[in-house]
Formats: C-alpha cells, structure tokens, sequence
C-alpha cells in the first residue's frame, strides 16, 4: 500500500493502476447440419435461401481472416477488457483538453518493448513531461515524470502464449504493468484548457538507450455531490471498498477517517480524447489487458538448477505426503535430511553424486536440508507422479538426465525401499544393481521469495509518512552479516526523529542471530528479523529513520479491523496446532507494507538490498529453536470452574521425542515404544471407555500377545496400570465393545497417529472465567485459548478485558507489540480441529469443534498484575444459527516460564510477522 498524497500537490501520485472490471465475454453460437439422402426417396431440390445465406456466411469469415492482429487460436488467453490506447511520443505532444468540470486528470500508461523472451525481473524505466495550458494558450505550468515497470508473463511458456497483464492486440513484443499518475488541475487550469503529454527518452539503467513505446488511457475525475457521493458508497461492495482504500492509505476503507472517505469518494472518472486527427496528430494502439501480475515478492526458484547448502546455509522443502527424494550434488560429500520435527539424518553422495532419501511422513511438514563442511550445490527431484506432493506455487522442470546409467538409482530405491519397510526414514545411498530404465523425474526446487529492504544511513534518512488516523509505525528490521567471518549474530541500530528536540526521537539496538535460510542476494548473510513498533505524539506526519549502515528495514502499519493472517492458496492447509508458516504469501495479514516517502530517491541512490526468503513450516514462537526458547505456563481460571480432558489429534514422526502430553489410541493391536528409564520406565498407563454393553465383561490388556492385565468393567471409564519390558511393544485392549476406545501414554514405535490432551474448563454465559497472572517491564506475552464447543461446529463469542491494562505513552522508545486492553474473540469450534471431550456424557468421538483465540499482551504496558477476563455472549444480530450456550476453554500463557517443572500441554505463538 502507498502512503496517502496530498490531493491538491500538482507533482501527481504514481502508484500500480488497479485492474479494470472484466467486460463480459461475447459468446458465438454455431451449429452445424447436414442432409442425409435415402437411396429409395428422390433427392429434392436445394432451396435457393440457402444458397444465400451459405455465400454470406463465406464472405464474413473471409473478412474477418483479414482482420489485422488477430491471434492464432490458442495462441493467448482471451482479454478480460480491451481499450484504444494514446501514443506518448518524443517528437510531438498529445493535446488532452481539460473540461472546467474536472480537478485531476490519471493518466495510466504501458510501456510497449521489444522482447523475446519473459523476464519478469527486468525493470524498464521510462518517464513524459506534462505541459499545462491555460484557456488563453499560456503554460501555466510544466511537471516531469519518471517511471518504472516490469513485464508480467508466464517464464514457462513461449512470450506472447500465456498469462499477461496487457498485450498489444498486433505486433510482437511485450507490454509491461500499468502505472497511475494523477495530474492535479483545479489549481493550475480553474477554467479549463489542455495538458500537453510528450516522452522522455528512455534509457536503461547503465544510461543505454531503449527502443519502447509509451502507450496511455487518460481519464478526467469530475465531482459528486453530496447526496450522489453518499449513494455511491453505499453501492460499493467489500471488495471495491478494499480496492479503493489500498491505493490511497495504509488503513482499510471501513477505518479511514469521515473526511478522508469523502475525499476519496468525491470523484468520479471519465475518458478524455486527445484532440486533432488520428494518424497526423497522435496515433493509436488496441491494446488487451487482463487481471494477472506476477507476484510480489515473486517466486524464484522456476527452473532453478542448484540450491547452495553447508554448516551455514539449509534449504527447506515444504512436502504434504510420503516421497522418494533424490539428491544431487559433489561426490563425496555429506548431506543432513531432517524431515519435519524429526532429528536428521546423513547420506553421502556417493561417487556419482547422487543419493535417494525415502521421507515416509503423511502430514504436512518442511523437510531441512543442510550439509557438512563448506557451501555446496545440490538440486533436488522426485518421481514425476510424487512431484505434487510439494507445497507452493513452485513449477517443476524436468530432472536432467544423469550422465551414466539409472543403475545406481535403482539400487538407491531399492535400499529406499528397504528402509522404509524398516519403518525408518534413512537415506538410501548408492550401490551396484541391475540397470533398468529410469522413471520421469522432476525437480523440486526450494520455495524462495525476493524481498526488497531499505538501506539505513547515519545522515541520509528513509522517511514514512503516518497516515491519517495511523497510530503506530512498524519496522521490521534485519542486519547485514558478512558470510566469509563466521559471525553468527549481527548488531543493528535504528533512529526514529519526527522532531529537532531531544525528546523527539527513539533509537533501539539489536543482537540479532544469523538465519540458516536468509540471505542478501549482494552476497551477505541475513540475520533474523526484528519487529520494532513506534508510537509517535499525536499529530506526527513524518517520521526519519537512520541509523547503522548494516541495517535494513521495511516499513509496516497494522490494517485496521484484520485479527488473522489467511494465506493464499496453495498454502492455505491444515498445519498442527504448535506450527505456523514463515514468509508464505497471504490474501490478507494483519501488517501491510507502507512505501517509504522518498523510496524513488533511495531506489535511484541504489539505498536497497533484496532478500531472499525461504517460504516454510516452522514450530511457533520467537526463533523456533529449543524449547528454552519458548517459555510458557498452563493457566488455571480462579474459583475451580469444571474441568474436562481434551483429546486433540496429532502426528508423531518415526524416532521423534514424543510430548510429554500424549496418547497413542489403540483401537487396533498398535506397535508402542515402552520406556526404559525415568519415571515410565518398564510400564504402560491405559485409559479407557467401554461401551455400555460390556459393564459386568471384562477388559484385558495384552503385550505381545500375553495378556498382562485382567480387570472387571464396574464403570464406563477407567484406567490400568501395565508392567511391560523397555523396547517396542504390540499392546492390544480387549473386551471394550464395538463402541469402547483405549488410549495409552507410550508412542507409537515407528510413529503414527496420537492425541495431545489438555485441561478445558467450562464458559456460561452466568458464569465468566477471570485468570490472574504477573508481567514484568518489557515482557511480551501472548494468552492463547482453545475453544470447544461440545459435539458440534459452532459459532462463539468470547468478550475479553485486561483489567487496568492502559497503554503507557512510550512516545521515546521503541516496543515490540501492541495491547488491545477490550475485544471480542470471534470464531468457529471446529476451525482448528476436531476433538474429544473425554468426560463428555457420550461415545461419539471426534465431534466436539475446536477453536483458538490469542489475546496479546505487549510490552507498551507498566509492568504489574493483569487480570483478564473472559464472558460468553450472546448471537449477533443478524446471525443465522443460535451459538453455544456453553463453551470448553483452555489457556496458556506464552512468553513466561512456568515456575518449576510443568510437563503439562505445550503450545506456542508466532512472535515474529
């Protein structure tokens, strides 16, 4: 989003023009007869209408082949919209008359170039002066205007035969993006007169001139009244509300101030016409435009060949399902594979340079590749059938073929094989084996996303310009940290000034650690980021920021009235409930990018570094390393309200540390790993619920098909201890009913299926939940609530309150997160998981919805006691279905250690955007 312009600065705003709506498209009916002759009927007379109509049916299809510029079938996508467009010229102006009606002219311009082949990352740059004549003849006034853009196409298909976002209707070449300008000129032109448009000739970056054309559609803004202006709005659905507010704020349309709305509102546009005769005073071009833009950041990674992997530097694979993953890199050298939470394992490429890993995982996961010693390449392939199994908007090229036979990678499968019938997840290195033909397969390169910072500079500053109704200002920062010296942290300053006094700045320096996954594409290595968040005095409209000439930044604000980030679609899946995603593009977050005010001078200074970003899978919470790393507690609400057990469904991984939270269900004979030490060792605990037609039978419990323990049913439910040899072991419960299910408290021995408990406690609506608890000065918490609505998806509404929570004024310091003191938790049981109550008075399972809410408390607050609580509300009006009276709710307090040992539920929150 773009920072507001002031509406009467003739200088023009530039920002993307939005996508026109879609015309509909024309649709052509045809159809198709014949005469069928019997050989015993004479055959009549042709009519002669048809000859006729057949002879003007010819002559239309033959005029229409000699229509200029229209494409082969199949050629192109059809365009959503189509115009007639201006060309700007260096050698002769376009005349636009200027009605008195009017305030603004937005000129939205294409560049034509002559390319052969897609490249998105190209930047062209071009640029036109426009003149202002008065109604006398006079020219009131004269502005230059420099542009950039780029070319949005399909790098897979032939240029001209897949996606765009405008194409020439004849020609070749390529169009690029439109760019907006508005000319303001109610000031300049009151009675009206002429804007006079020529071109600048354009040359590259390196000063070398370039061949384009400048192609424009100019509309004039005229003015609503009041009583048309309140209408329109009123018309506007969400998305047309959305468009609009984007290009003019960093606030949503609903949260803009009254003035600002009407601002926005006040105009309406209409197509201005150049003035004198096609062909001798201008010309002009069909030019098709569609909706599509390559994405910002874009994917990289199309085609790529090698990844670069070490000691220092990982990739991440993000994978939905099982696959046979080879590896190709230098002979020789050793290669880490950790899938998912799981501990990694080695292969050594062998003297081929190839191995084949068997990842064996059914849940959706990153797999972490990184190597031993120094940086090398490697590329990464699959079968052709298992390709898909790889999340992201990732193209998959064809794996070269190797240069000797596809021997080795059959016995590399096969020992694959064997591994995975082991029930392990261990890279299959190579071996002699028969040679057989080798299957299709396609790489499966790295998800990694180009990112632009901004450079920080002692005496030269970024500016941002708060915007109207913007409270805070957010920086995400990030430092420079050289790749050959080994350092593993970075140190990074930053200055906020919106004032000479002393008071009138903040400043903050960082420790920050280097990431695995980062790095500049300049070369150096990225630290990890910072989110640092100003709360300037009321009235502040722009803000300078230096600081360390390592630092880099990007400038963020909160959008108003958005609690969640929903991320784009293929990313949009089921991640477990203590995972979140790093850097998957969204559709709508609840920080959005702010352009700095002076971005061209920075751009134009080359002030900017681009980061690469590797889109992945990782465990919540501040670094996601180690569980030191995450401090939490279990939260107790006060006054002992009824508590039940929750059943949550996960996955443990073959080998993985199982959490001290878990079950393993044995509704079948299952494969459990018995501890050998600690306070487990050699025992099984078995809880149970049997059908109601079992009481009086009995239960047993077989390990290894003994049985070990016999009991009489005296209750629905019930537990058993079960004394049981260290090691894996098959457990089997008898005697439940068809109805009946058992859990126990060991793992499942070469992974699988398991449930994660947690203690929930009753919300009515009589009957609110208060938790009490300390924060101390600076500390950042975040309350996390899962939410259960008993046997059903169902709608819920939480009123909360931090009870004495006012945000302190820290006008001259930096902080890290904000404190909303009163809100609504507003959900859906059912949106996270579906789970088992395990006390509920029923044996169905699965069927109680859960949902989760967090409540953030930040470091802008005094340190001291909060009290929160929580009430149960009633429907909204308007609401379709009734909301449970009752909900099951589960707290835990991230950000705090709990004092001594807790082995209780673990859960943690994303602390970085």
């Amino acid at each position: 989003m773009t920072a507001p312009a002031k509406h009467r600065a003739p200088a023009g705003h530039t920002a993307p023009a939005p996508p026109r709506p879609a015309r509909p498209p024309l649709r052509a009916r045809s159809a198709t007869g014949g005469f069928r002759a019997r050989s015993s009927a004479p055959r009549k007379a042709l009519n002669p209408r048809w000859l006729i109509a057949m002879a003007l049916l010819g002559v239309t299809a033959f005029a229409l082949s000699l229509l200029p510029g229209a494409p082969p079938l199949g050629s192109s996508l059809p365009a959503e919209d189509e115009i007639l467009a201006y060309h700007i010229e260096p050698e002769r102006d376009l005349a636009i008359k200027v009605p008195a009606e009017i305030d603004a002219v937005e000129v939205t311009t294409w560049a034509a170039v002559k390319a052969d082949v897609c490249d998105s990352a190209r930047r062209y740059p071009y640029g036109f002066v426009a003149a202002f004549v008065n109604e006398r003849g006079k020219e009131v006034a004269r502005h230059v205007y420099d542009l950039e853009s780029r070319v949005s196409c399909d790098p897979d298909r032939p240029l001209g035969e897949g996606e765009y976002a405008a194409r020439l209707a004849s020609g070749a070449g390529a169009v690029t993006d439109p760019r907006s300008t508005l000319l303001i000129t109610h000031d300049v032109l009151p009675q009206g007169g002429q804007v006079r448009l020529r071109a600048k000739p354009a040359v590259d970056t390196d000063g070398r001139p370039l061949d384009l054309t400048i192609l424009s559609r100019l509309e004039g803004r005229y003015q609503r009244s009041e009583a048309s202006r309140a209408l329109y709005e009123q018309s506007l659905d969400a998305e047309e509300r959305r468009q609009m507010g984007r290009r003019v704020s960093a606030l949503g349309f609903a949260d803009l101030p009254e003035p600002s709305r009407k601002e926005l509102l006040r105009g309406w546009a209409r197509r201005l016409e150049a003035g004198g005769r096609e062909g001798i005073d201008y010309e002009m071009s069909r030019l098709l435009l569609r909706r599509f833009r390559m994405p910002f950041p874009r994917a990289e990674g199309r085609g790529a060949s090698e990844f670069v992997i070490g000691e220092r530097h990982a990739a991440a694979l993000n994978f939905r399902g099982p696959l046979s993953l080879d590896i190709e890199g230098p002979p020789g050298r050793t290669v880490r594979v950790a899938d998912g939470a799981s501990a990694p394992a080695s292969v050594e490429l062998g003297p081929l340079g190839r191995a084949t890993v068997r990842l064996s995982r059914e849940d959706i996961r990153t797999v972490v590749i990184d190597g031993v010693g120094p940086d090398f390449g490697v590329r990464f392939g699959a079968p052709e059938a298992q390709a898909m199994q790889q999340i992201g908007e990732i193209v998959h090229p064809a794996m070269p073929p190797p240069a000797v036979a596809a021997a080795p990678l059959a016995a590399a499968e096969a020992a694959g094989a064997a591994a995975e019938a082991a029930g392990a997840a261990d890279p299959a290195t190579e071996a002699p084996g028969a040679a057989r033909a080798a299957p299709t397969r396609l790489q499966t390169p790295p998800d990694v996303r180009l990112v632009r910072y901004l450079a920080l500079d002692p005496g030269d500053p970024v500016i941002a310009r708060m915007a109207p109704g913007q409270e805070l200002l957010g920086l995400l920062i990030r430092t420079e940290i050289e790749a050959s010296g080994g350092a593993n942290q970075g140190d990074a300053t930053v200055v906020a000034r919106w004032g000479p006094g002393p008071n009138e700045r903040a400043e903050l320096k960082v420790t920050l650690p280097r990431s695995r996954f980062e790095w500049w594409t300049d070369g150096f290595d990225a630290s990890e980021p910072r989110l640092a968040i100003l709360r300037p005095p009321e009235g502040v409209e722009r803000i300078e920021i230096t600081g360390d000439a390592r630092t880099r930044v990007r400038l963020r604000a909160i959008e108003p009235g958005v609690n969640e980030t929903l991320y784009r679609l293929p990313y949009r899946v089921t991640l477990a409930e203590d995972e979140t995603w790093r850097y998957a593009p969204f559709d709508v977050s609840t920080w959005t990018d702010v352009r700095a005010v002076n971005l061209d001078d920075l751009e134009r200074k080359e002030r900017f570094s681009d980061l690469r970003e590797q889109v992945r899978i990782e465990r919540s919470g501040e670094g996601a390393r180690s569980d030191a790393d995450r401090p939490e507690r279990i939260l107790l609400p006060e006054h002992a309200p009824v508590r039940r057990r929750l059943l949550m469904p996960a996955w443990q991984s073959a080998g993985e540390a199982s959490p001290g939270d878990a079950w393993t269900p044995l509704l079948v004979a299952k494969d459990v790993r018995v501890e050998g030490e600690g306070a487990r060792a050699g025992r099984l605990s078995v809880i149970y619920r049997a059908a109601r037609a079992s009481l009086g039978k009995e239960v047993a419990v077989r390990v290894d098909g003994e049985v070990a323990l016999r009991e009489p049913i005296v209750a629905l439910s019930g537990a058993l201890r079960v004394a049981a040899p260290a090691g894996a072991r098959r457990v089997e419960v008898e005697g439940l009913g068809d109805a009946g299910v058992a859990y126990t408290d060991a793992p499942p021995a070469n992974g699988g299926a398991i449930v994660r408990r947690r203690d929930v406690f009753e919300l009515t609506r009589a009957r609110p939940m208060t938790y009490r608890f300390k924060q101390a000065a600076g500390e950042t918490l975040h309350l996390v609530l899962f939410v259960v609505t008993p046997g059903e998806n169902a709608d819920y509404r939480i009123r909360y309150r931090i009870e004495g929570a006012k945000p302190g004024s820290r006008e001259a310091a930096f902080f890290r997160r904000v404190t909303i003191p009163d809100g609504v938790l507003a959900g859906r049981g059912g949106d996270l998981t579906r789970a088992t109550l395990w006390e509920a008075a029923t044996e169905e399972r699965g069927k109680d919805g859960v949902g989760r809410g967090v409540i953030r408390l930040g470091d802008d607050l005094a340190p001291g006691e909060r009290v929160v609580r929580l009430s149960l509300l009633g429907p909204q009006a308007g609401d379709a279905g009734e909301p449970a009276k009752a909900v099951w709710v589960g707290a835990v307090l991230v950000g705090q250690r709990a004092p001594g040992r807790d082995n209780g539920p673990r859960l943690w929150v994303e602390d970085d955007p």
